[in-house]
């Protein structure tokens, strides 16, 4: 039996089997949090490097991250409905229809006039960073479909406790990646953004190549004998599947929303360029929250799990808390954004000071996942697009004020506004999972 399992329906959950579960996941997403700190990595020491920098942690990685959004919560929906062969065939074909169906957006957007008359007046680049981003754009087109593809299949390696699988496949990952950043940096090329961009294309397809080998063994092996009471078709599909997708678009808006509102505010190209630098730090310090929001569905049903699981946010969470804080506070700021990333040292107090704005987001991130989870478990899933309305809500009246009365970087008040709206979101997520107890049970 799988180790991350109960050994018996009646036994309580344990830490150690929380533990068990959850880090595989963690190490999956730490390991993509390595992503865009290699790739600030990289860029930072090629030609033209502030303009690239900005290109594609300004334009290109958050557009793409808006288009594909509604496809990040297959991974939490085949984990919770890929309980029989027909319900996974039928939600297949759902993942699939979604993703190439989005892919056909990103085309449009980056190949049609559609990036100047959408992306340039909303986000407002600098005029030197739109022709980089548009070349970007264009060649992270394989996203998305990628991305769907491999979330689906990773929701059923974790369903049927193969959550290790997850773990390598970002190894493989981070190899395919490797290979075009490798040779951006051999060649010193001044195409830094279009290099980036097609070096996560190329990470995601092989990770989805690889999710697919380990999902067929699943699909011959204990997948033929699930058994379910439900029955997926096109209305419940949608009605679960709606307010997930929802929540991820609304969510990854954020990003795109806090590259517009840095464009408008001081030193502006400064911290578009210092933005995957910071914002590679602070996904890859919270990411192991967001991959707790799949253990959290796992074992929300078990025997004292709702508690154990929230003990377990908690400490883990204040420990990842922590752990920016002693980054922002020491010599280790130096080392992170000086020495590894590349950024002139003249720019490590607005780094420092972004840092520190973003100490409560990994403990957020548990918080979050784990309430959000609970009710996922419950079919409750209205609750969650809710409170990341009100997490949106509350960053761009954040950056509202920032914008209008302009007291500092922009980066540093996108990660302050980042930090006050995942707290708005945490609050409403726990007091809607509060509401529902009577109904729900404990």
């Amino acid at each position: 039996m799988p180790p991350s399992l109960p050994t018996s329906p009646d036994e309580p959950l344990s830490f150690r089997t929380i533990l068990a579960t959850w880090w595989p996941l963690a190490a999956s997403w730490i390991l993509m949090g390595v992503e865009m700190p290699l790739i600030a990595a990289v860029l930072g020491r090629l030609p033209d490097s502030e303009i690239q920098l900005a290109a594609y942690g300004g334009v290109v990685f958050p557009v793409s991250l808006i288009i594909e959004s509604p496809v990040i919560m297959l991974l939490a929906a085949s984990t919770r409905l890929s309980d029989s062969p027909e319900n996974y065939r039928y939600l297949r074909r759902f993942a699939r229809t979604l993703g190439y169906g989005l892919t056909v957006v990103h085309g449009l957007v980056a190949f049609t006039p559609l990036f100047d008359l959408i992306v340039v007046p909303i986000i407002d680049p600098p005029a030197a960073v739109v022709e980089p981003a548009r070349a970007g754009l264009q060649w992270m087109l394989p996203f998305t479909a990628a991305v769907a593809e491999r979330r689906f299949h990773q929701g059923l390696l974790i369903r049927f406790g193969r959550q290790r699988q997850v773990g390598t496949g970002t190894i493989v990952r981070l190899v395919a990646t490797a290979i075009p950043l490798a040779i951006a940096a051999g060649t010193a090329s001044p195409y830094g953004a279009s290099y980036a961009a097609l070096a996560v294309a190329c990470g995601v397809v092989a990770e989805a190549i690889f999710a697919r080998a380990g999902a067929w063994f699943v699909e011959r092996g204990p997948l033929r004998q699930a058994r379910s009471d439900r029955t997926l078709d096109l209305r419940t599909t949608i009605a679960f599947y709606t307010p997930l997708a929802l929540t991820s678009t609304i969510s990854l808006a954020s990003y795109p929303i806090a590259s517009a509102g840095m464009n408008r505010m001081p030193q502006a190209l400064a911290s578009l360029a210092l933005w995957p630098a910071a914002s590679g730090l602070s996904f890859f310090t919270r990411s192991s929250g967001v991959a707790f929001n799949e253990v959290a569905v796992r074992h929300a049903g078990d025997r004292d799990g709702r508690p154990a699981l929230a003990r377990f946010a908690w400490l883990v969470g204040g420990v990842f808390s922590l752990i920016v804080a002693l980054i922002a506070f020491t010599e280790l700021a130096r080392w992170w954004y000086v020495d590894l990333e590349g950024t002139p040292p003249e720019r490590l107090p607005l780094a420092v000071q972004a840092t520190i704005a973003m100490i409560p987001l990994p403990l957020l991130s548990f918080l979050s996942s784990h309430w959000q989870g609970l009710l996922v478990d419950d079919h409750r899933t209205r609750p969650i697009s809710e409170g990341v309305a009100v997490g949106l809500v509350t960053i761009v009246a954040t950056l509202g004020i920032f914008i209008v009365r302009p007291m500092i970087g922009g980066v540093v008040a996108a990660m302050i506004a980042l930090s006050v709206g995942m707290a708005a979101q945490t609050v409403w997520l726990w007091w809607r999972e509060r509401m529902g107890k009577g109904e729900h049970g404990p």
